[in-house]
């Protein structure tokens, strides 16, 4: 509409009128007025291109298939983590997670997280147990019955930090044993 404005007026073309009619079609906060002249300063100089030129600075560039990578091979990573190995801004990284489809999410704690070799190890030495019990002779000798039992309680002694996951939304969080 400024090029039309500019050509319509020829040489009598003056920026600020442009930016009024544009403002008074489209609203008032349309089209400020520097803007125009900045466009008819460009057009009296014979420059009618319409596209953005290239600019320097960083480039915009963005791997998001190197993070999708990233988060494939560990999705526990924080997003400090990833923009350490990604060099850009965490605003960044958060937002192209959010435009993946990405949320965080906390995975549930399970009370032990136990092999079949450990469940098998475990029913053997109970087994074994049992059976030196029972062929133990005397009341006074079997051993289990001078053991004090109480309630069981499993302390943990490596105190692992609980992560969250960036996962889509319909994956469930992978459980953590305690």
């Amino acid at each position: 509409m400024l090029l039309f404005a500019f050509n319509r007026d020829g040489k009598d073309a003056k920026a600020a009128k442009a930016a009024r009619e544009i403002c008074a079609v489209y609203g008032e906060d349309a089209m400020p007025e520097r803007t125009a002249q900045w466009w008819f300063s460009c057009f009296k100089n014979k420059k009618f291109n319409l596209k953005d030129a290239a600019r320097s600075g960083r480039p915009v560039g963005f791997d998001e298939d190197r993070m999708n990578h990233l988060l494939h091979e560990n999705p526990r990573q924080s997003t400090r983590e990833l923009v350490e190995q990604l060099t850009c801004d965490r605003k960044t990284v958060v937002n192209h997670l959010h435009s993946m489809g990405k949320v965080q999410k906390l995975g549930a704690w399970v009370p032990h997280a136990l092999s079949q070799n450990n469940k098998l190890q475990r029913s053997m030495i109970a087994a074994d147990l049992l059976a030196r019990h029972k062929t133990t002779h005397g009341h006074k000798q079997r051993f289990l019955y001078r053991i004090i039992t109480g309630n069981e309680k499993w302390c943990v002694y490596v105190n692992m930090k609980q992560r969250k996951e960036w996962l889509s939304p319909k994956k469930q969080a992978t459980p953590r044993a305690k």
